[in-house]
C-alpha cells in the first residue's frame, strides 16, 4: 500500500497483510530519488541502498563491488537513445536557438525540417562508437523503430553510419545552401546524470562541428523537471529521449514514434500522412505476416525521412546486494530490469 510520497524525494510502500495471495514477505518498500550515480553507488556499497539504477558507462564501477551482483546480459523491450529533430520549434522566448535565424548565430524554428539538415545529422553520429565506447560492445545498431525483441522489426534494414564527407554533402545543400554558407548555431539540452545521452549530444556536437567551422553546438545538462517543461513547449531543437514497451507489440513503438498522434511525432510537429497509413493499416491487419511487410515499409520510410535517429539495439544489466532474493526479469516491466514487482522480493543471507 501508498504509506507516503514525498515529490522528487522518496515513495515509501507498506506491506497490506490482508493480500489474497498472502502477505508480501518485504514489510516496507523504500524508492528514493537520487540523481547522481556516485551517490547511489555509495549507498550501494553501504548496504544503505539494495538495488540502484545503474547505466552501461557505470559497469566498471559496480561490478567488482563487494556483496553486489551484477545480473548482465538481459534483454529488453526498448529503444533508448533515440535523437528526436523539432520540426516546428516554438521560438517565444527560446534561448536555444540563439538569434532564431540562419545567420551564423542561431537557427530558424522550422530548421530541422529541412530533409538534408536531418540526413547530415544521421551521418554525424559515430554509431558504432557509442556501441563500442559507451555500452561496452553490448547490442547492436537499431535498425528502424522496432525493437529486434518484436516482431515487425527488419534485422536487415537500411542504416545511417557515420560519414562525415556525406554530412557535409546534405549540410551544403541544406537551405539551398545557406546552412553552409552562413553557419548556425543551437544548444542540445539532455537530463542531467544520463551519461549515455550526453555522449550522443558530445558525438554529434564533434563531428558536425568539424564539418565547418561556422557551425556550433552548445551541450548543456539540465534537471528531468525542467527538460519535460522544454520539451512539451516544443522548444528543443533536438532532444533525446527513448520508448519502453508499455505491452509487446509493434503498435507500441510504431505509433509513439511515427504517427503524427504519436507522443513525439505530436512534440515534434512530425507529420507524416504515408506513416499514419501504414501504422493505422498494420495496427487492423490480423494476419500477421501481413503486419510484418507493412512495418517493413513503414522503417523504409523511417529511414528516407530521418524524423530521428534510432541509435542501438541492445541488452541491460541489474545491480543489486547479494541479500536480495526473488527478483525475476520482466522485461516488459516500466524501467526493467531496474524497475520490478517488489512481491516476490525477499531479503536474507547470500
Amino acid at each position: 500500500k501508498l504509506e507516503r510520497w514525498e515529490h522528487g524525494h522518496q515513495t515509501v510502500l507498506v506491506r497490506f497483510d490482508g493480500y489474497w495471495r498472502a502477505p508480501a514477505k518485504l514489510k516496507r518498500v523504500i524508492i528514493r530519488a537520487v540523481p547522481e550515480f556516485a551517490t547511489r553507488k555509495l549507498m550501494l556499497q553501504a548496504g544503505d541502498a539494495d538495488s540502484i539504477y545503474a547505466t552501461s558507462p557505470d559497469y566498471t564501477q559496480v561490478k567488482s563491488l563487494t556483496g553486489v551482483r551484477v545480473i548482465d546480459d538481459l534483454p529488453i523491450v526498448e529503444l533508448n537513445p533515440i535523437v528526436y529533430f523539432t520540426f516546428k520549434l516554438n521560438a517565444s522566448g527560446n534561448a536555444f536557438i540563439g538569434s532564431g535565424k540562419l545567420d551564423g548565430e542561431g537557427i530558424p524554428a522550422d530548421f530541422f525540417s529541412d530533409l538534408d539538415v536531418r540526413k547530415a545529422f544521421a551521418y554525424s553520429m559515430d554509431y558504432q562508437g557509442y556501441l563500442r565506447d559507451i555500452k561496452r560492445g553490448k547490442g547492436k545498431q537499431a535498425t528502424g523503430c522496432i525493437p529486434d525483441t518484436l516482431p515487425g522489426h527488419n534485422p536487415d534494414g537500411k542504416v545511417y553510419t557515420l560519414d562525415l564527407k556525406k554530412a557535409a554533402e546534405h549540410f551544403q545543400k541544406a537551405w539551398g545552401g545557406k546552412a553552409w554558407d552562413k553557419g548556425f548555431r543551437f544548444t542540445i539540452l539532455y537530463n542531467e546524470g544520463n551519461q549515455e545521452r550526453e555522449a550522443v549530444a558530445q558525438m554529434l556536437k564533434r563531428s558536425v562541428e568539424g564539418l565547418n567551422p561556422k557551425f556550433r553546438v552548445d551541450v548543456r545538462p539540465v534537471q528531468w523537471a525542467q527538460f519535460l517543461d522544454y520539451y512539451n513547449a516544443s522548444k528543443l531543437p533536438l532532444f533525446m529521449l527513448g520508448w519502453q514497451a508499455d505491452f509487446p507489440d509493434p503498435h507500441n513503438f510504431a505509433f509513439p514514434n511515427m504517427h503524427s498522434r504519436g507522443n513525439y511525432p505530436a512534440t515534434q510537429h512530425y507529420d507524416n500522412p504515408k506513416a499514419d497509413a501504414l501504422i493505422d493499416q498494420a495496427i487492423a491487419e490480423t494476419d500477421l505476416a501481413k503486419r510484418k511487410q507493412l512495418y517493413y515499409k513503414l522503417q523504409e520510410l523511417e529511414y528516407e525521412d530521418v524524423p530521428h535517429l534510432v541509435i542501438d539495439d541492445t541488452v541491460r544489466y541489474r545491480t543489486q546486494r547479494n541479500w536480495v532474493h526473488g527478483w525475476v526479469h520482466n522485461p516488459i516491466f516500466a524501467d526493467a530490469p531496474y524497475g520490478s514487482y517488489f512481491y516476490p522480493l525477499w531479503k536474507g543471507k547470500p
